[in-house]
């Protein structure tokens, strides 16, 4: 039996570079550090691709993601609400967010604000769901998001390209983006994409939930700039990656005067620099030096207060093609945090040394993979991690795998420092996951069920004096189905759809009451139709009731509806309904959601 998949040399640390020269449209990276086909991913993976992207009409990250299967996010309102991503009833902090191999999670509560980041600059995002903690270190419990930015190399010698973007709509939403490149046959590119974003909001709290606050609309602002510049040489290539995004956040407190407006902003920056050196057709290796910044500054509120935090990253990493289908990987990753506040953290800084080693390979019906990782913290001490994976093909269309991990979650600065409550002696947070699946995949649909349990111990959590310890255990248990087709029936033209269902049981196992903001079920649906010179589609997406601590949250299901008509060549007509049937809905108690919304847009895109 043969399988086309092949193994490629990549790995994370110049996936950025490696990406736009060598990946095509159904292979993946992030599952396992070794380019592969998606569908031979053993992790579950999700593959977003820049057509998606262009087709959703999403107007931002949250909205794009939690059409996935698995996927929850709760928001503090519209769009720039600081928003929560649950990953199969995982914490939010369980969530790690990659933006071109760097990770974008704060150093204070752990948590990625991809309620900023732009999607105009975004050419692909992979989904892994699942424990991968022994890949990618702390914070990867609950899966990865790996978000790749555009880049040109793929177009080397092609000249010049723009798109640009427009588009309004309720709330006095308005936005524009635009997007450009250059390559050249010398092998040097450029591209650049710029984006602003601004809407008047509406009342984000509920004055009757949240008693003495201000009933204001609540606005939110975004500014966002790239910048990269690229150069392949015959064994290799070199990136620089800029990017800066600055927001402005209307929201609403209780403390303070009833008339109070509140107000936050926050900047985030990344700078990255990579290289890759193809040393023989067995050898390359991949460097990488890269610095992100998180900086909020809520300056105008009863209590202003401010939060920096400063990553730097070096890597170097291997890739060895040991025979055909046979790779195996390895890396070293050194990383200095810093915070600054208004806070008084001591210490403000820590450093963390990683090691890796895995082992990828497919022989005949069989496929393994595995990976160890080390992580050394100069605070806390060490975690040791690993993955065990292994999937037998029934026939060339028929798969079935299982998997067995371990994962931790690096207690955080407020963890460990804060001066109220803070616990220096706290371990990390331990997961232990294990998972089977089948997956059936035919040239016209696709279907894939996987049974997941995760058990999680040393969460960290309140003593009765308020001080953080290793006191909590949570687990969650679940099945989850997906399946996905294409077909075209005559008169109808073409159609794409796609169903996923999750039912899970996220449990607190001390108390056994249900984690907080995480439904029992979930289900999405989409559907994307053609007729004539319109594409239209359809996403409906149901979550099942929760409870936010003693307050009830109840089931609830949007319906989004799409439409494109190519006007000219070049030019296009978008169309947007969301929240079709005006669904009044909380996924924070206490916050709402935006009703009714209507969206109008043109998009231009010289053919290339």
């Amino acid at each position: 039996m043969k399988f086309s998949s092949k193994v490629m040399l990549a790995s994370l640390a110049i996936q950025p570079l490696a990406f736009s020269q060598t990946m095509l449209p159904d292979t993946v990276i992030t599952a396992s550090r070794v380019l592969q086909r998606a569908q031979d991913a053993l992790p579950d993976v999700s593959l977003i691709t820049r057509a998606d992207i262009e087709r959703s009409q999403a107007r931002d990250l949250p909205t794009l993601l939690q059409n996935l299967a698995g996927m929850e996010v709760s928001q503090s309102g519209g769009m720039g609400g600081v928003a929560s991503l649950f990953m199969r009833g995982a914490e939010s902090r369980h969530a790690l967010v990659l933006v071109d191999g760097l990770p974008m999670n704060n150093l204070n509560f752990n948590l990625a604000a991809f309620e900023h980041l732009p999607l105009n600059g975004i050419e692909r995002i992979e989904v892994v769901r699942g424990n991968v903690s022994s890949l990618y270190g702390s914070a990867a419990l609950g899966g990865v998001i790996q978000i790749f930015t555009r880049q040109n190399s793929s177009d080397a010698g092609k000249g010049p390209w723009l798109e640009t973007n427009g588009q309004l709509g309720s709330n006095n939403f308005r936005s524009a983006q635009v997007s450009a490149g250059q390559s050249w046959a010398s092998g040097f590119g450029v591209n650049a994409s710029s984006e602003r974003v601004q809407t008047q909001g509406f009342n984000a709290i509920n004055p009757q939930q949240r008693p003495n606050t201000n009933t204001d609309l609540d606005g939110y602002k975004r500014q966002s700039n790239a910048l990269n510049f690229s150069q392949v040489f015959e064994a290799g290539r070199i990136g620089l990656m800029l990017r800066e995004t600055r927001a402005d956040v209307q929201y609403d407190s209780q403390f303070g005067p009833a008339n109070q407006a509140d107000e936050s902003k926050s900047v985030l920056r990344n700078a990255l620099l990579n290289a890759s050196y193809k040393a023989s057709p067995q050898l390359q290796w991949n460097f990488s030096l890269g610095q992100q910044e998180d900086n909020l500054n809520a300056a105008v509120t009863a209590y202003p207060y401010f939060v920096n935090s400063q990553s730097k990253t070096s890597s170097v990493g291997a890739v060895w093609t040991l025979w055909p289908q046979h790779a195996l990987t390895s890396g070293y990753e050194s990383t200095r945090q810093k915070i600054a506040s208004d806070t008084a953290y001591n210490p403000t800084q820590r450093s963390l040394d990683s090691w890796r080693l895995g082992y990828q390979a497919q022989l005949n019906n069989q496929q393994w993979q595995l990976n160890v990782r080390r992580d050394q913290y100069s605070d806390f001490g060490e975690a040791n991690t690993w993955y065990a994976g292994y999937g037998y093909f029934l026939t060339p269309a028929l798969r079935v795998k299982a998997s067995a991990s371990t994962g931790f979650m690096a207690p955080t600065f407020n963890d460990l420092y804060y001066p109220w409550g803070g616990n220096p002696l706290l371990k990390p947070e331990k997961a232990r996951s294990k998972e089977v699946g089948l997956q059936y995949i035919q040239a016209k649909w696709n279907a894939r069920l996987t049974a997941f349990e995760n058990r999680y111990t040393d969460l960290i959590d309140n003593d009765q004096f308020w001080t953080r310890i290793n006191i909590a255990k949570a687990k969650n248990q679940g099945v989850e189905v997906a399946l996905a087709g294409q077909w075209q029936l005559p008169g109808w033209g073409a159609q794409q759809w796609r169903l996923s269902m999750t039912s899970q049981d996220p449990q607190n196992e001390i108390t056994q009451q249900a984690l907080v903001r995480r439904a029992k079920t979930l289900a999405q649906a989409g559907l994307t139709q053609t007729w004539g010179n319109w594409d239209t589609g359809l996403q409906i997406r149901y979550s099942g009731a929760r409870t936010d601590n003693a307050n009830a949250l109840a089931a609830y299901t949007l319906l989004d509806l799409t439409a494109t008509r190519a006007l000219t060549r070049d030019v296009r007509l978008n169309l947007r309904l969301e929240n079709a049937t005006n669904q009044n809905y909380q996924t924070i108690y206490g916050y709402n959601m935006p009703k009714r919304g209507v969206f109008v847009g043109l998009r231009w895109a010289p053919a290339r």
